[in-house]
């Protein structure tokens, strides 16, 4: 019998980007009245990125903020950290955010700043993963590589919110499209996370001890496995921003495959 189950999140776990956060505020504030803050913005969002500002790794309320500079949006955003959320309380607040992720990150700013009102959110998103594209994405091979030996001892899947063509149209990209035999999209993390795996076989919750999470962004991929009691393996490039509870900790790819390999 399969010891272990092991599931992947896709972007930010399997392929990292350190830059494209520019491309997105550059995007996001073409045309708005923020137009002129694109500097300060990316200078703001490497300073949370390297733990100098905010804590990612936090809930934050969200809603548009009062401020008209970078200098007056960050004042504005320190007062909206919650650090006393949890994670049971934020499944059922619609007003609040978790700064998981550069894509969190990037999204909190955006909003606080009023430039992703109505269908905007999505098409700066669409337009930036274009411009991703453009320049090239490329795998790790000796991630995939240990993704292929894993998927001989262990049971495998890939848990994206992705919609099912943009998940395999990312992992051709990759050079991945080959790595994973389960795959489930659309999953709703992480208010679906669980209901996602039922529908795809209950049997992946007949032990939960046996469950390892793999994921950067730790509301979405880690808390609703650790909840039901599965461990976690969280992803993290920025080595000195605040630490959300984990089993295990990776900050490289090579780190990553490097850990597959003992898993058994």
């Amino acid at each position: 019998m399969q010891n272990r189950i092991v599931i992947f999140d896709l972007d930010g776990t399997i392929y990292q980007n350190s830059v494209f956060h520019r491309g997105y505020l550059r995007t996001l504030v073409a045309g708005t009245w923020a137009e002129p803050l694109e500097a300060d913005l990316v200078r703001l969002a490497e300073a949370i990125f390297a733990g100098r500002e905010l804590d990612m790794n936090r809930f934050y309320r969200r809603g548009r903020a009062e401020a008209a500079t970078v200098p007056e949006l960050v004042q504005a955003l320190r007062k909206r950290v919650l650090p006393g959320m949890t994670y049971a309380e934020a499944l059922h607040a619609d007003d609040v955010v978790y700064l998981g992720d550069a894509w969190a990150v990037l999204a909190y700013l955006g909003d606080a700043l009023g430039c992703l009102d109505g269908d905007r959110a999505n098409e700066v998103y669409r337009l930036t993963r274009l411009q991703m594209e453009q320049a090239g994405m490329h795998g790790d091979r000796g991630l995939y590589e240990a993704i292929m030996r894993l998927e001989q001892r262990c049971r495998v899947v890939l848990l994206s919110n992705s919609y099912e063509e943009t998940v395999r149209e990312f992992l051709r990209q990759l050079g991945f499209a080959g790595a994973f035999r389960e795959i489930c999209s659309s999953a709703n993390k992480p208010y679906g996370m669980i209901a996602s795996l039922q529908v795809l076989d209950p049997a992946l919750l007949a032990r939960p001890e046996a469950l390892i999470s793999i994921g950067d962004h730790a509301f979405n991929d880690l808390m609703p496995i650790s909840a039901i009691g599965g461990q976690t393996l969280w992803i993290d490039p920025y080595p000195d921003i605040h630490e959300p509870e984990y089993t295990w900790c990776v900050h490289t790819l090579a780190e990553l495959a490097a850990f597959l390999d003992t898993i058994s």
